[in-house]
């Protein structure tokens, strides 16, 4: 496996009987006796695929408001579209799954969904990063789904449909900052549950979060705004590592222990805000939680510029890298993780009977069923939850 590209495990598609002894619908093969010269044709042009002929077909309703033909139990399933496949992981729906988009080795030791679930990295891969981020219809024909979800638009969808002759379902992801984001995030887990006859699971995910917002509220809510703790959140992840003088609008580690942004005036949408030196020091924030991959960003910055060892947070070790958040869209397990452990390193007396480690294996359970912060990231991040200085 290369930084690009994964190698797929070769399969048997002649045999419908799948994993565990169950058996599929059968859908009449297009496949039988194809090279891809031909594969890659029937993919361009949708009126050679025959009709879908599988057994107990129903109706569900997409994020989109469209409905779509399903089959009664899908077995075999595919995620596209960025943050796709997280949300199957969280629906517990990965056995399901029969391809991947192409990910960089290192995020199967890093991504929290990827590490509750490495069999994925063995998966083929139905398309590369990039243009091809919403799926490569020569090699999602190869795997056969059953159901292919997508974050993507209805154009899309009805476009991958006709070349795949595949039942296209679409979902979407949000920020969890805001309830409006998270009912978009519910809806998606509902159609999910839905399609794949696990509503139950749907339910549990929504509770979790709400039960989560409340604990939050409960221990911090009544703080007034005058009184709260202040925070800044520098050299988060986006296109690569940053500096301490880079920062973001979207603070939701922030948001929900009810601390205040020391850098005012930055919206909550904007991926990337550069600073002034001047304006940093200006501000000069008593604590400053930063991005663990750019741990070696930050100690190289501060080096390099010797003033910003006049910040409060550089002279007091206020300075903690917190689990990665933004990659492959937003890890919603690290954002609560990092929210538990800001709330209890700005307000020690209203989470004293926190235990981090247990609270942070608590939230990925929750959403994977692993608890995989003491047994596996904590290790492969030595420095999260740390004063780097």
């Amino acid at each position: 496996m290369t930084d690009d590209s994964q190698a797929g495990v070769p399969r048997d598609t002649t045999n419908a009987v799948e994993r565990d002894g169950h058996r599929r619908p059968r859908r009449r093969s297009v496949l039988a006796g194809l090279g891809t010269t031909a594969l890659a044709g029937l993919a361009g042009c949708a009126s050679l695929l025959p009709a879908s002929e599988t057994e107990g077909d129903r109706t569900v309703t997409d994020t989109a408001g469209r409905t779509v033909d399903v089959p009664d139990d899908p077995e075999r399933i595919l995620g596209i579209g960025a943050g796709t496949l997280r949300q199957l992981a969280f629906m517990d729906a990965t056995d399901r799954v029969v391809g991947i988009g192409s990910v960089r080795e290192s995020s199967l030791n890093e991504l929290p969904y990827l590490v509750a679930n490495p069999e994925l990295g063995e998966l083929p891969t139905f398309g590369d990063r990039g243009a091809d981020r919403d799926g490569d219809a020569e090699q999602i024909l190869e795997v056969e789904p059953d159901v292919i979800f997508l974050n993507g638009d209805s154009s899309r969808a009805d476009e991958l449909a006709d070349q795949t002759n595949t039942p296209v379902v679409l979902v979407d992801t949000e920020n969890i900052l805001t309830e409006d984001g998270r009912e978009v995030l519910y809806e998606t887990w509902k159609t999910i549950g839905e399609t794949l006859r696990k509503e139950d699971r749907a339910d549990e995910l929504e509770t979790f979060l709400e039960d989560t917002i409340a604990d939050f509220d409960e221990r911090t809510g009544d703080i007034p705004v005058d009184e709260r703790a202040e925070g800044y959140a520098a050299a988060f992840r986006f296109r690569g590592a940053h500096g301490l003088s880079t920062t973001r609008g979207d603070t939701t580690m922030f948001h929900y222990p009810n601390v205040e942004n020391a850098i005012e005036d930055v919206e909550s949408h904007q991926n990337s805000v550069d600073l002034s030196h001047e304006r940093l020091l200006e501000a000069d924030p008593e604590r400053i939680f930063i991005d663990v991959a750019s741990v070696d960003r930050v100690r190289e910055e501060v080096d390099e510029n010797p003033e910003f060892e006049a910040l409060t947070a550089v002279k007091e070790g206020e300075v903690y890298p917190v689990l990665q958040v933004y990659r492959d869209m937003r890890n919603f397990g690290p954002m609560i993780a990092n929210a538990y452990f800001v709330g209890k390193t700005s307000y020690p007396d209203r989470f004293a009977d926190v235990d981090l480690e247990r609270q942070v294996d608590d939230v990925f359970e929750a959403l994977f069923g692993e608890r995989m912060y003491s047994d596996h990231l904590n290790a492969q991040f030595p420095d999260v939850y740390r004063p780097l200085f």
